[in-house]
């Protein structure tokens, strides 16, 4: 029979629920190739959300449908994990339990391109419908960080099979990735997306590390927290907080300034 809840108990089990969450978001990210796509997307539509000057109601509805994109597809791994543990053998209503927890993830992920065309797409246009020659504006220097958020993991993912430089790529991809959300969410004023683009870089920067540790070791995922499944953090999570530092420090101490 269970003890009394005491307050030091209820703080355990909380933290113990936490773990196992982010033991469950490790798995998905490590597990599924199209969590480390939407991520990734997620990535994009969220500093293009900086990007421009977009009313903070549009900004939330946008922020709600990137995350039911993931969301949708972790509990899509769940289902699907429930139904292979039934047994191994085919049978018609496994594959349409799977089948449309995945049409579930579509249509969610078609709303969310829905969404983000409706907010975006017009400030695209109207971006490069009016250029100012000559020099760049805020918003156009917030896109090229946007997009160099992006490319500095796209920049890792391209390199890490690479043998002798898969650790220093995955340091400066990391205080790339760092450097430049902070440069992006001090110039848009937006610590919100600031804290959701570096925990959101530091699990996909994770997630490549770590299939490349897998790949050399040959083992195959059982738990989260094997070795090799947070190998990388010690990496990048120092190195996405130093490029935030630096990349502050840029922004108030630098030619960069007249843009904040």
């Amino acid at each position: 029979m269970d003890g009394p809840l005491t307050p030091m108990r209820a703080t355990k089990e909380l933290g113990r629920s936490f773990v196992y969450a982010f033991e469950g978001l490790l798995y998905t990210m490590h597990t599924q190739r199209n969590m480390r796509f939407h991520v990734w997307f997620a990535i994009l539509m969220l500093a293009f959300n900086v990007s421009f000057e977009i009313p903070f109601y549009e900004k939330a509805l946008l922020l709600i449908v990137i995350c039911l994109v993931p969301a949708f597809e972790i509990i899509n791994t769940s289902i699907e994990s429930q139904a292979d543990f039934v047994g191994p053998e085919k049978h018609e209503l496994i594959k349409r339990a799977k089948d449309t927890a995945a049409a579930a993830v579509l249509v969610v992920a078609l709303a969310a391109m829905a969404t983000g065309g409706y907010v975006l797409l017009p400030r695209f246009y109207n971006f490069f419908h009016n250029p100012s020659p000559g020099k760049i504006t805020v918003v156009g220097l917030r896109l090229i960080m946007s997009l160099s958020v992006v490319g500095s993991i796209m920049f890792f993912w391209m390199l890490r099979s690479v043998k002798h430089i898969f650790l220093p790529s995955l340091i400066l991809s990391s205080l790339a990735a760092g450097g430049t959300t902070s440069i992006l969410c001090f110039l848009g004023h937006d610590p919100s997306t600031f804290v959701a683009l570096g925990f959101l870089s530091v699990l996909e920067l994770n997630a490549f590390a770590r299939s490349e540790f897998e790949a050399r070791i040959k083992k195959k995922w059982i738990r989260a927290d094997l070795p090799f499944d947070v190998a990388g953090l010690k990496y990048i999570i120092p190195g996405i907080l130093i490029g935030m530092v630096v990349g502050g420090l840029m922004v108030f101490f630098s030619p960069l300034q007249r843009y904040y």
